[in-house]
């Protein structure tokens, strides 16, 4: 022992002999009891030397681990951004094999084959918008808001995304939320969405026929604050220690092929800007489950029934659930327990044993695979005695081989998963049709316009929007000087849309949500002639707007648009009952966009525009940048393109001065994550002879080649500066 630390053998040796020379002087002096004392201080050195070892053994250790870590976590995102762009190309032919794989079924139908293509867009749309969070950050560009919000709308697209993105997976999605949740919540939706959604997709990727569930609870703190919790389990596998440690590190996957955490990373980052914790456990063979609390407040916290049902023969109903899925049917039951209905469960198999008699009961979910020709004759035979309302269970997430089962026994359709205020409004639908859904305002009553005003009245569409082909900007010329109001909450959205409409001619206004749209109709100072209503938005949502709008009989001429994530039969007839002329479902299309745009904007639209082809904008050479690759990338939408190049700009176009200062002062360690950086970026956005030059460099710091990197300052900042000024020319040309 002494052998590995002679020091310490030599501070105890010289201890000893100290005590024992003062012990011999002080024997002659007859002081004892001093004697001791000095030996017990001897004694308590021995002591502090030994533990001060044992200590800074065990902080060495640790210093090790940390140390490995961090070079594991540096390795990991060295491969995360080095092969950024390979990754987006693997994610999409990995989406796009799986599309060929169910397409290739005769099953299938058109509708489903349209999710389909619509989930190989959403995987590389998700993809690029996870980069410009990325880059967002880098530049410490996000900000987060203090808004009024819905959060049955966040839910509602959350559960678009998430089950248009994993269509034909087979996995069940379930929503548990506690009663005391409230309807309206103060804080930042979007930061909410995005971080719900990274995480559940992360979840529906662990398999297929998985369970995912998402339980919100919520917890009274102090004064206004509450502690919204987030619990997401799933039935998957689960993952072992290693992985926990480097779930929110993102890192490139050989095995898989693909990135892993990029969205996780990005929402741990919200989390913690929002003063909130996220954590995760797992275990082997059962699952994953991750908590997240953030701290929100309440729009009215003495509210305690947020759901108030208008009549009271609407409380106190007898209901069976029957599913496939016994824990997504006890979830409903506790959303239809909120009501005061008696809810009785049965399992599919329960059901089949021994089939309940439906005259105990008021309304009935059942599956919409349970129905048979028996189970509809007997339905049949109670309605023509008593009052029974029949509801057919499906999911949003699972693509049906068969199409939708359909009879007039059927009361009404509900997809999973659930929110508390979709059975609100599914109880006043089902008894009384013409009672108006609650919101902050009443629903307008419908006028009849007179002659004069009769060629205001717009027509409705209610069918889904054909695409039309090879649209570009360019495109949009078409409909110059009209006038579009363009409400979204969502910045990017907001800007992906400006820049598609630059070149058009459109005269744009902007509102961030439905108080302000309303706001800037009500003003007069601009006569819109189209409006594009984002449906999901804090402080007032799309529904709430659309409806002030049509008060006024003046905004009869004006087309609505819808935008949302969440295309169900009941939203739609929301929508519509609502106020709008017709609906586009996320993400973007700008086929589909202009499609609307010359049903609505073109002189005569009578004939509401059949699709047509135009030819594809030829997109000019830039000196250090392929404008055209970089398009590839982001989606195969310049749109999304420009805004990625804009936060590359932001982020790295000077980054010649950051380079600079670091050679001078030999931080090489800096240099690297630089190097990083730039490699997997300039790859993504088509900049190759950046992504050449500063993959030298990086060779050279893995091979400890430091003293050669000086000899490239003259060529990075010329690299650097000839493509910031490539992107500025880009973007000055498509503005």
């Amino acid at each position: 022992m002494y052998k590995k630390n002679p020091l310490r053998f030599l501070s105890i040796y010289f201890v000893f002999f100290v005590s024992f020379a003062f012990g011999e002087e002080i024997a002659g002096t007859n002081e004892f009891s001093l004697w001791i004392a000095i030996v017990s201080l001897a004694f308590l050195a021995i002591f502090i030397l030994f533990f001060s070892s044992r200590k800074a053994s065990k902080l060495q250790k640790i210093h090790e681990n940390l140390s490995s870590k961090q070079a594991i976590m540096e390795k990991n995102q060295n491969r995360l951004l080095t092969t950024m762009s390979e990754n987006i190309h693997d994610i999409a032919l990995k989406a796009i094999e799986e599309g060929r794989e169910v397409l290739s079924k005769p099953s299938v139908s058109n509708a489903n084959k349209e999710k389909i293509f619509a989930n190989v867009e959403n995987r590389l749309l998700g993809v690029t918008n996870d980069l410009i969070s990325f880059l967002q950050l880098k530049s410490e560009k996000i900000e987060i808001l203090d808004e009024e919000f819905n959060i049955n709308n966040v839910l509602n697209e959350v559960s678009g995304n998430v089950c248009r993105t994993f269509s034909g997976s087979h996995n069940e999605l379930i929503f548990e939320i506690d009663k005391n949740v409230p309807r309206r919540l103060i804080g930042d939706s979007l930061a909410i969405e995005k971080i719900l959604q990274s995480i559940l997709e992360y979840q529906m990727e662990q398999g297929n026929k998985l369970e995912v569930k998402l339980e919100i609870s919520m917890f009274d703190t102090h004064g206004s604050m509450v502690d919204m919790q987030f619990i997401m389990t799933d039935t998957s596998q689960g993952i072992g220690e290693h992985e926990i440690d480097n779930l929110f590190k993102p890192y490139y996957d050989d095995s898989l092929g693909e990135y892993v955490g990029l969205g996780l990373f990005v929402s741990n980052e919200l989390v913690n800007m929002m003063d909130g914790t996220l954590s995760i456990q797992s275990t082997v063979g059962r699952g994953n489950a991750f908590t997240l609390s953030l701290p929100l407040k309440v729009h009215d916290k003495s509210n305690k029934r947020m759901y108030r049902l208008p009549h009271k023969n609407l409380i106190e109903k007898n209901v069976l659930i029957v599913d496939n899925n016994y824990n997504a049917a006890l979830a409903i039951k506790k959303m239809f327990a909120y009501f005061r209905h008696e809810v009785t469960v049965l399992s599919e198999i329960e059901f089949q044993k021994d089939r309940a008699d439906f005259r105990l009961y008021d309304i009935v979910l059942v599956n919409q695979n349970i129905f048979d020709r028996g189970l509809v004759s007997y339905i049949h035979r109670i309605k023509e005695k008593q009052s029974l309302r029949v509801i057919a269970l499906n999911s949003l997430v699972t693509i049906e081989t068969e199409e939708q089962f359909a009879d007039e026994v059927i009361d009404a359709y509900l997809s999973k998963p659930l929110n508390q205020e979709r059975i609100f409004e599914l109880i006043i639908g089902l008894y009384d049709e013409d009672e108006p859904i609650e919101t902050s305002e009443k629903i307008p009553a419908i006028v009849i316009a007179s002659d004069s005003e009769a060629k205001k009245i717009l027509k409705v569409h209610k069918a889904s929007i054909i695409e039309t082909q090879y649209i570009t900007q360019e495109s949009f010329k078409e409909f110059s000087h009209k006038n579009l109001l363009i409400v979204e909450d969502n910045l990017i959205n907001q800007k992906v849309l400006t820049n598609v409409l630059n070149h058009s001619g459109i005269n744009i206004s902007i509102a961030n949500n439905g108080k302000e749209a309303v706001e800037i109709v009500n003003e007069g100072t601009n006569d819109f002639d189209v409006i594009l209503m984002d449906i999901n938005m804090p402080i007032m949502d799309g529904y709430t707007a659309t409806q002030m709008i049509r008060r006024e009989r003046k905004n009869d001429g004006i087309a609505i648009l819808a935008f949302t994530a969440l295309v169900l039969d009941s939203e739609i007839e929301k929508m519509f009952h609502s106020g709008v002329n017709a609906f586009l479902s996320k993400p973007l299309n700008i086929g589909k966009l202009y499609s609307a745009f010359s049903m609505y904007l073109s002189e005569d639209n009578e004939n509401l525009s059949l699709p047509k082809l135009s030819k594809k904008r030829i997109v000019k050479d830039y000196e250090g940048i392929d404008i055209r690759v970089g398009i590839e990338h982001s989606n195969h939408s310049e749109a999304l393109y420009i805004e990625v190049v804009k936060e590359f700009s932001d982020a790295y176009g000077n980054s010649d001065s950051v380079f600079l200062n670091l050679v001078a002062e030999h931080r090489y360690a800096q240099i690297k994550m630089l190097c990083v950086d730039m490699r997997g970026l300039t790859g993504t956005i088509g900049a190759t002879e950046m992504h050449i030059l500063v993959t030298e460099i990086l060779q050279l710091l893995l091979y400890n080649r430091e003293s050669l990197i000086a000899n490239y300052k003259e060529a990075y900042c010329f690299e650097i500066q000839k493509l910031n000024a490539s992107i500025q020319l880009y973007l000055s040309d498509v503005a």
